[in-house]
């Protein structure tokens, strides 16, 4: 949808909602999905995401978790000592 669209579609749904009153609440969910298939929505099932750029690769069967722990333990180490030799 373009912005103008999104515009149109979220006051039109304000509309329906703050004057539904003696709506059927079913009917009205199936009007409102079958608008935005109209407007070219699709349901998709959903994906798990991936781990983000910057986390270590799991290794030896640890958690991610656990490898975040080491990692965050290393770099406070390595903080330390540069702290010390200043």
């Amino acid at each position: 949808m373009t912005d103008a669209d999104t515009t149109a579609a979220i006051e039109a749904l304000a509309f329906r909602l703050r004057n539904n009153r003696d709506e059927d609440p079913d009917v009205f969910a199936l009007e409102f999905i079958t608008a935005l298939r109209g407007h070219g929505w699709r349901p998709t099932p959903a994906k798990a995401t991936a781990p983000p750029l910057h986390a270590p690769p799991v290794a030896d069967k640890r958690s991610r978790d656990e490898e975040l722990a080491a990692v965050r333990a290393k770099m406070a180490a390595a903080r330390e000592r540069q702290d010390g030799a200043a």
